[in-house]
């Protein structure tokens, strides 16, 4: 699977890890397959942080909810352990959050401290924002996108409190090279895998993105060429109590889908203008 073809990327973090000297300590995502093989390259001492139980920093009892995740934290410090709250959606920000919390704690950040600063972390533009158009709500994540952010996307849909339909809209990923075609093929078998009920696909791979899914069950799979196309049909087919995501690289422009969803419908066909007054 692309997912897997990580080699180079591990590679290169074992080279950082090998510049550590050894009274120096690296922190890194213990639930990665490669992490065995980046910490036989480090004499610093090695701090393993994530979800499974083996890990030194233990993330457990994940609730999520519309405007964050809430999560109880296992440390090899008992007065740090405890519950935290991310005001960020999406259960890989748990994994950033816990990283963030070791490190502090490492270098005498408190864990009142640390809640605080957690608990007033808000996403950037564009990045997992949550807002709402007509009883519709949408994730906004336009601004950029590759393979292991995009799953993580969807990861996110799945796990969001949801009362109609999850909506999937996804736009090309970009500077992927030899990689494209199996990036676009395996996203879209993992939006069948984790349950989005619709499928938009925008851009130049959205038929291989849309192939992908209805070969695993996606029967509600759309293909459009352009934004403008896509944004036309999503507006008049989305009802309340539905949930878009909205997922592509910067490139393809998918945030001028945004920009209509959010326009009133009296106002709309008035062009760019009118739509992009709203942030």
């Amino acid at each position: 699977e692309f997912f897997k073809d990580l080699t180079g990327v591990a590679e290169e973090e074992g080279w950082l890890a090998e510049l550590l000297p050894s009274q120096g300590a690296l922190f890194i995502n213990g639930d990665s397959e490669w992490t065995p093989v980046i910490a036989k390259r480090t004499r610093a001492s090695v701090v393993r942080v994530g979800f499974r139980q083996d890990n030194d920093w233990r993330a457990e009892d994940i609730r999520g909810d519309e405007t964050g995740t809430t999560f109880h934290v296992v440390a090899p410090r008992a007065a740090v352990a405890g519950e935290y709250r991310v005001n960020l959606l999406g259960r890989h920000q748990v994994l950033n959050a816990l990283l963030a919390l070791a490190v502090g704690t490492e270098l005498g950040v408190t864990p009142d401290e640390a809640r605080r600063g957690l608990a007033a972390c808000a996403p950037p533009k564009l990045r997992m924002q949550m807002w709402e158009a007509r009883g519709v709500r949408v994730l906004d994540d336009s601004y950029n996108a590759n393979a292991d952010s995009m799953l993580a996307a969807l990861q996110t849909l799945r796990d969001f409190p949801c009362a109609g339909r999850r909506v999937a809209v996804l736009g090309d990923m970009g500077e992927l090279g030899e990689h494209t075609t199996a990036a676009h093929t395996e996203i879209g078998r993992r939006a069948a895998e984790l349950g989005v009920n619709r499928l938009v696909a925008v851009g130049q791979w959205a038929h291989t993105t849309v192939e992908a899914a209805r070969a695993v069950g996606i029967e509600d799979a759309s293909e459009f060429a352009d934004v403008t196309s896509a944004a036309a049909e999503l507006k008049d087919s989305l009802t309340p109590g539905d949930v878009v995501l909205l997922k592509a690289s910067r490139a393809a422009g998918l945030e001028r889908l945004g920009e209509v969803l959010r326009t009133p419908d009296k106002a709309a066909g008035h062009g760019g203008p009118e739509g992009a007054k709203h942030e």
